[in-house]
């Protein structure tokens, strides 16, 4: 249980009542009383000194506005540098007056600068695992409050939230709209019947309709299924080799043909659809330059964003498309296409192709405790290709270790307590807080001693998994392309598998 918990209210906010995390002690400590003092009283004594030497000129007031900035470029410096240097007490430390104070100046300045960075790192499995070697479960980092405890990661993982435009703890960009906000990711879900839980159930009705279970089962997928055997047996097939970083063939190309096949329409043998669909799709690069701040910000690849949105707009999947139903938020199809060409990037070839990487041996597990060196192909050479359960709890477990989203977040509603390095701290509402599923994944006291073994027979792995913002079955932000991912998944081991089997029998 959560350290310093204290007994949930009834009538508080799901912050509170769910998340189970104790309410501040009082008012937040003053900013007089921290480095937004010294972040003034540097171009004060600048201006001051300037006088004192030189004379009342202008020049005084630039000596100000050169004090101030060099304080905060190295206040970010010391912040970035700190873990680095294995300080990463330090770093944490300094950031905790920041984000008590959002509105001040300094945090302004500086908080957008470490999110960005530090954000960056806590894509690396391994690096967070040490973050929480060297300061516990809660610290912060990236400008948010990170709560690596597995009952509050599972409780608010099943509660409401309040969100914003982060992607883990990265901040994003240029997101689809019409004449207004869409991207449900962002969007809050607190109230029952929420916007988010109407977009959400949207995108799943026009995706995972009728003619997608019929494009399942067609000739057509069929092909693409018999195209990637094909693909895996004749090229190599190693850890970063041509089969996992080829972009329009190998598994790669197989995601892209056969996600925008079965569930938009798209006809995956027309090399026109191909030649739209790479621009963005292909390789991690565009991923920044299309929703990452602060790349995205120079829309470089909106060109080829709107040529997808269009695609999508006039496909099969979207062809009986309804306008301004209630149920779904009044979405519009333009809405829909957009909010798609989106979700597609982001998750659909994104995370899965991590995930399938990872099962193929396309990737290896983060290099910490070891687990960089479980040799999993041998351990999928092992597994009953006929078994559908022991297939998807082998991509659960390989998912658990070496998760595809490794975080979520959400945003205080209200104002709250945690213990940092044994320090009760208190942060006000709309403190970004992290939501850390790679750390939950691998809680000793939850998982076992072997939690940083590969075990995809252990008791409790689909139960307890969080692969997809979930808990088991269960989860109010739940990935609606879920039960794609993790079917697509085992099947990529059974037909691979498949083909290993035959190529060893042959030889």
């Amino acid at each position: 249980m959560f350290k310093g918990c204290c007994s949930p209210d009834v009538e508080s906010e799901p912050l509170l009542k769910v998340a189970q995390l104790p309410p501040a002690r009082g008012d937040l400590p003053s900013a007089v009383l921290s480095v937004h003092t010294a972040f003034w009283l540097t171009p004060i004594v600048a201006i001051l000194v300037y006088i004192l030497e030189v004379g009342l000129t202008w020049r005084a007031l630039a000596m100000g506005v050169a004090a101030m900035s060099i304080f905060v470029a190295l206040f970010v410096i010391v912040i970035l540098l700190a873990p680095q240097l294995g300080c990463y007490a330090l770093s944490s430390a300094l950031q905790v007056s920041l984000l008590q104070h959002p509105g001040c100046p300094l945090s302004q300045m500086v908080l957008p600068a470490i999110g960005s960075a530090q954000g960056m790192e806590l894509d690396n499995n391994a690096y967070c695992h040490r973050l929480r070697d060297a300061l516990g479960n809660n610290y912060c980092y990236a400008g948010m409050v990170s709560i690596g405890d597995y009952q509050v990661v599972e409780a608010t993982l099943r509660s409401g939230q309040s969100r914003t435009a982060l992607l883990g703890a990265q901040a994003l960009t240029n997101l689809p709209k019409v004449d207004r906000d869409i991207f449900f990711l962002q969007m809050p879900n607190l109230d029952v019947n929420s916007l988010h839980e109407r977009f959400v159930a949207c995108f799943k009705h026009y995706m995972f309709s009728e003619g997608f279970a019929e494009r399942m089962k067609s000739e057509k997928a069929a092909r693409l299924w018999a195209q990637l055997a094909e693909d895996y047996r004749r090229m190599p097939h190693g850890p970063g080799e041509e089969f996992h970083k080829a972009s329009d063939k190998g598994l790669r190309g197989f995601f892209i043909r056969y996600f925008f096949y079965v569930m938009i329409g798209l006809d995956p043998e027309d090399p026109e659809v191909m030649r739209t669909l790479l621009p963005l799709m292909q390789g991690d690069t565009p991923i920044g330059f299309a929703y990452l701040w602060p790349m995205a910000r120079l829309g470089f690849l909106n060109g080829y964003i709107s040529e997808i949105d269009s695609r999508i707009y006039n496909s099969p999947a979207l062809s009986d498309f309804t306008e301004g139903e209630e149920r779904y938020g009044k979405m519009s199809k333009l809405e829909l296409a957009r909010l798609s060409t989106c979700i597609f990037r982001l998750a659909a070839i994104t995370g899965t192709l991590q995930l399938a990487k990872s099962i193929t041996g396309g990737l290896k597990l983060p290099n910490y405790k070891d687990m960089d060196k479980i040799d999993i192909p041998s351990q999928w050479d092992k597994l009953d290709l006929k078994d559908d359960i022991a297939l998807q709890n082998f991509c659960y477990e390989v998912a658990r270790l070496y998760p595809p989203v490794s975080s979520v977040h959400h945003i205080a509603t209200e104002p709250f307590s945690i213990t940092l390095q044994g320090t009760a701290v208190d942060f006000p509402a709309g403190t970004r807080i992290l939501v850390p599923m790679n750390i939950a994944m691998t809680d000793k006291e939850v998982w076992g001693a072997d939690a940083f073994e590969f075990n995809p027979s252990r008791p409790g792995l689909q139960e307890r998994n969080m692969v997809f913002a979930n808990v088991g079955a269960t989860g109010s932000r739940v990935c609606p392309g879920a039960g794609i991912a993790i079917d697509t998944c085992a099947k990529i081991l059974r037909v691979l598998g498949e083909v290993r089997r035959s190529h060893r029998h042959n030889s």
